[in-house]
């Protein structure tokens, strides 16, 4: 008899260190995973109509079906190319939150937000329904531009500069979707560079940060921020853990420029 409960033993186990794994995830990768698993399923099986979820313009200005506007970015196909997708939504997204924005939840939010407000606005030119593949590039865009110089290894084995990234991701849409235009991936590679020039390397030249973290995203997440006098940065800290910044207590944005 101990010997037939041992194989439940075994895949619960299993079950809570994926729970485990899955929990430990920073806040913001977590959601785009578990909302883009979910809706791509439930989709896929026909659980859901995949009507309701694309963006369909008119269809939000005269019936105000606004929720189109988040399920744009977290619905893909239920397919092979969807598991590679919330792959590599994980690395990238994980990576980002964790390094670039370690400690601070309320700005990454802040970046997402930029970058899908932005792509929504280009899909009013295109009618583009489906904008995930925009919000993983606009990710990996950002993790590449601040890892300009590490190899990377794409399909086939195939290395090189990670800042070519983007470009080998588009160009991968452009295959898989037989030579048509990839323009979600474009619109996200377009809007996370606008973020990082003007929030990044701007500031970073000593020019002014155009699009800072609003000071209402702060609350939402129990952050405050306040401006430092010697930078065009900002320094900010979390109200729970005062000590949560980066090592010499000050914030930096992009390489070169440090607050003490």
């Amino acid at each position: 008899m101990a010997r037939q409960a041992q194989p439940t033993r075994g895949i619960s186990s299993d079950g809570a260190q994926i729970a485990q794994w899955f929990s430990s995830l920073p806040v913001c990768t977590r959601f785009l995973l578990e909302a883009t698993g979910t809706l791509t399923l439930v989709s896929g099986l026909g659980l859901l109509p995949g009507y309701h979820l694309p963006l369909l313009w008119e269809l939000v200005t005269k019936q105000f079906q606004i929720w189109r506007l988040v399920t744009t970015f977290l619905v893909t196909r239920l397919s092979i190319n969807g598991f590679i997708h919330l792959v590599m939504l994980h690395r990238y997204s994980l990576a980002v939150e964790k390094e670039e924005f370690g400690g601070r939840t309320a700005d990454y939010v802040w970046f997402l937000m930029v970058c899908m407000i932005s792509m929504l606005g280009m899909s009013w030119i295109t009618q583009t329904m489906l904008l995930a593949n925009g919000l993983l590039l606009a990710i990996a865009t950002l993790w590449s531009l601040h890892r300009a110089e590490q190899t990377v290894r794409f399909v086939f084995g195939i290395t090189f500069p990670a800042r070519y990234l983007p470009y080998a991701l588009m160009a991968l849409n452009l295959l898989v979707n037989q030579g048509v235009f990839p323009f979600a991936s474009f619109y996200g590679w377009l809007s996370a560079q606008a973020y990082y020039y003007l929030s990044v390397d701007l500031p970073a030249r000593g020019g002014l940060n155009y699009i800072p973290t609003p000071q209402f995203v702060y609350r939402i997440f129990g952050q405050v921020h306040r401006s430092d006098p010697r930078s065009t940065g900002i320094r900010m800290a979390t109200l729970s853990n005062p000590v949560s910044q980066r090592p010499g207590g000050g914030h930096s944005w992009g390489q070169g420029r440090r607050l003490a």
